[in-house]
C-alpha cells in the first residue's frame, strides 16, 4: 500500500516447477497457473464499515482486470488481517501480512532513500549499442514499487489481452495469460558507482539489483535482475544490461518510468 493510493499484492505457492528452456507449454501454463497470484491497481478505505477495496487496474487473471475486490480489515501490533467475502459455502479466509520495518538510514544509500515511492511506465525503447532505434512493443500499463524497508515489485501488463471464456481458463488461456504479464518481487539493492563496462551510458553510471524472491516465471525465482538507472524528482529510467537479440544485434532497453505523486500533494 503506497501513499499515491496505489497497491499490489503478489501470492506464490512453494515448490512451483520452473519452466522448460524454450519457455511454457500451454500444459505447463495452465499447471503454475495456480500456483502464482498478481495484481495491482488503486485502493480506497472504508473506514466507518471497516473494509479497503482493491480496485484492480491489472492482474495476471486476466478476467480481474477492472474488478473491485473488498477486504474486511484488522490491526494487531505490527499485522494486518485481510478477509475477503465469505465463500459459496459460507466458509471465510483470513490472510495475516506482517509489516516490514523501514530499513536504517545507516543502511542505506542516498538513491535508496530517493527511490521510495509507486511509479507507472511511461515508455519503452530499444537501439543498438551502435545507435540504431530497434521497434519494441508498448505496455498497456505497467507499475513498479520501492518500499522504505528495502523490497521491491513490478508489474507489466501487455495489451489486447482476453478475459476468460469460462470459469477456469483453458491451457491456451492459460499460456496467453502468463505471456502477457510479467511480475516479481523481492528485495533490492543500491550501487551507485557501478564502474560499467558493457552498459549504456558512463562507466561509473549506478545500477540496481533487484534481488528476486519470486517471479511470476518459476525460473526466475531466486536470482538477481541488474538494473542501470537514471533517477530524477519526476522519472526514473531502467536499463537492463546490453543483451544480443535473435539478428545477433547487440541491443539496449529502456523503461521510463513517472513518479507518481502522494494523494496529500495532489
Amino acid at each position: 500500500y503506497d501513499a499515491t493510493g496505489y497497491m499490489s499484492v503478489t501470492l506464490m505457492r512453494p515448490d512451483r516447477t520452473p519452466y522448460s528452456e524454450d519457455g511454457p507449454t500451454a500444459d505447463a501454463a495452465l499447471a503454475q497457473l495456480g500456483s502464482y497470484t498478481s495484481y495491482f491497481g488503486r485502493f480506497t478505505v472504508n473506514e466507518a464499515e471497516g473494509f479497503v477495496t482493491h480496485h484492480l487496474e491489472g492482474s495476471l487473471n486476466p478476467s480481474g482486470a477492472g474488478s473491485d475486490y473488498q477486504r474486511f480489515y484488522t490491526f494487531a501490533d505490527n499485522s494486518l488481517t485481510l478477509q475477503p467475502p465469505p465463500g459459496a459455502d459460507g466458509s471465510k479466509a483470513f490472510l495475516t501480512w506482517q509489516r516490514l520495518p523501514d530499513l536504517a538510514a545507516s543502511e542505506v544509500a542516498d538513491t535508496h532513500r530517493q527511490l521510495v515511492g509507486a511509479y507507472r511506465i511511461e515508455s519503452v525503447s530499444r537501439h543498438t549499442t551502435d545507435g540504431y532505434e530497434v521497434p519494441v512493443d508498448q505496455y498497456e500499463t505497467a507499475y513498479i514499487f520501492y518500499a522504505p524497508s528495502g523490497h521491491m515489485s513490478v508489474h507489466l501488463m501487455r495489451p489486447g489481452r482476453v478475459p476468460y471464456a469460462g470459469d477456469r481458463p483453458t491451457a491456451n488461456e492459460a499460456l496467453m495469460a502468463t505471456e502477457s504479464y510479467g511480475s516479481y518481487f523481492g528485495q533490492f539493492s543500491v550501487n551507485e558507482m557501478a564502474g560499467c563496462i558493457t552498459c549504456p551510458g558512463p562507466r561509473d553510471q549506478g545500477y540496481l539489483v533487484h534481488h528476486r524472491v519470486g517471479s511470476e516465471n518459476p525460473g526466475d525465482s531466486g536470482t538477481d535482475a541488474r538494473r542501470y538507472y537514471e533517477l530524477t524528482d519526476t522519472h526514473l529510467t531502467l536499463r537492463p544490461p546490453v543483451r544480443t537479440d535473435d539478428e545477433g544485434r547487440e541491443v539496449v532497453s529502456a523503461l521510463r518510468w513517472v513518479r507518481l505523486i502522494a494523494r496529500n500533494e495532489d
